[in-house]
C-alpha cells in the first residue's frame, strides 16, 4: 500500500524594496473575497435593517451638517445653485470611506488575533478586506446620492445640474482607495506594535472631519480683513493627505473650483502612504503572531 503524498509549502521572507509576494497574493485571491464577504456579513449581522444602515448613516449625518451649515451661515459660502445637502453629501461619501480605513482598518489586525497566531495566510488580506467592505458600503450610498441629485434636478427644474466633471470620478475613486489602503496598512501594523493607538484613532477621525473641510466649504479658510486685504489659508490644507481628495470629489460632482495644488499633494501623499505603509507592514509582520 502506497503512502499518501502531501504538498510541502516553504514559507520564506520575500526580498525586495517593499517585500510583498505579489504572486502569493494573486494565488490566494479567493481568500480575500471570502474575508470581504465575511466583514460585510459581520457588520450587519443581527441588525434589523441590515445593509440599509450603509444608507441611513450618511443620510442622517448629511441632514445634521446641513442644518448646522444653514444655522451658522456656512451655506452662503457655496457658489452657484448647488443645494447645500448635495454639497455636503459629495464630501461626506469619500470621508466616510476614509473614516472606515482609519478606524476599522487600524484595528483590523488586533481584532483578528486568531487568524494571526493559529494559521498562515497573507496578512495583508486582513486590512485589505476592510477596504473591500467599505467599497460595498460606498456603492450603496452612491446609489442613494445620485437619486438625491436627480430629486434636486427635478425640484429646481434643471437650474441645478451635476458637473460634467463626473467623468473623472473613477480616477478620483482609485486615488481614494489608494490613500485608504496606505493608511490602513500603516495604522494596522502600528496598532499591533503600539496599543496606545487604539485610543488615539477615534480622536483622529473626530478631528479629521473638521480639518478636512468635509462639513463646510473651503471658502471658510479665506479671511477678508477690514483694510480690504485677503488672506488665503487653503494652501495649508496640502499638509492634509485627504483634503485634496475631498475637494476634488466636490469639483467632480457639483463643479466647485478645483484646487490643483491640493490634488497634487493628495496624489503624492497617497503614493507615500501606500509605499510606506507596505514597507512598514512587511517589516514588522513576522512579529504579529507573537504580540497580537
Amino acid at each position: 500500500m502506497t503512502e499518501p503524498t502531501y504538498d510541502e509549502t516553504i514559507i520564506r521572507p520575500k526580498r525586495g524594496f517593499i517585500g510583498v509576494d505579489w504572486a502569493e497574493l494573486i494565488k490566494h485571491r479567493e481568500l480575500l473575497y471570502f474575508l470581504v464577504w465575511r466583514d460585510v456579513k459581520i457588520k450587519y449581522k443581527q441588525a434589523i435593517f441590515g445593509p440599509v444602515w450603509a444608507i441611513v448613516v450618511p443620510l442622517v449625518q448629511v441632514i445634521i451638517y446641513t442644518l448646522i451649515g444653514i444655522l451658522m451661515g456656512l451655506s452662503s459660502r457655496v457658489q452657484g445653485n448647488v443645494p447645500y445637502t448635495v454639497y455636503i453629501y459629495a464630501a461626506l461619501l469619500p470621508w466616510l470611506f476614509i473614516n472606515t480605513a482609519i478606524s476599522g482598518g487600524g484595528m483590523s489586525l488586533v481584532s483578528n488575533q486568531a487568524l494571526l497566531s493559529k494559521i498562515y495566510m497573507p496578512r495583508l488580506f486582513i486590512p485589505t478586506a476592510v477596504i473591500g467592505s467599505a467599497i460595498v458600503d460606498m456603492l450603496l450610498s452612491m446609489i442613494v446620492f445620485f437619486g438625491l441629485i436627480g430629486f434636486f434636478v427635478a425640484k429646481t427644474h434643471g437650474h441645478f445640474m451635476p458637473s460634467w466633471h463626473v467623468v473623472f470620478l473613477p480616477a478620483l475613486f482609485l486615488l481614494l482607495v489608494t490613500s485608504a489602503l496606505g493608511i490602513t496598512y500603516l495604522l494596522s501594523a502600528l496598532t499591533v506594535m503600539f496599543r496606545d493607538l487604539k485610543f488615539i484613532i477615534p480622536f483622529i477621525t473626530q478631528l479629521g472631519i473638521w480639518l478636512t473641510a468635509v462639513n463646510y466649504p473651503q471658502a471658510f479658510f479665506i479671511f477678508k480683513h477690514a483694510d480690504g486685504t485677503v488672506t488665503d489659508y487653503r494652501p495649508w490644507l496640502m499638509l492634509n493627505p485627504f483634503a485634496g481628495i475631498i475637494q476634488s470629489f466636490r469639483w467632480a460632482i457639483v463643479g466647485e473650483e478645483l484646487q490643483t495644488s491640493q490634488l497634487m499633494a493628495s496624489i503624492a501623499w497617497a503614493l507615500v502612504l501606500l509605499v510606506g505603509g507596505l514597507m512598514y507592514f512587511k517589516r514588522v509582520e513576522r512579529r504579529f503572531a507573537d504580540i497580537a
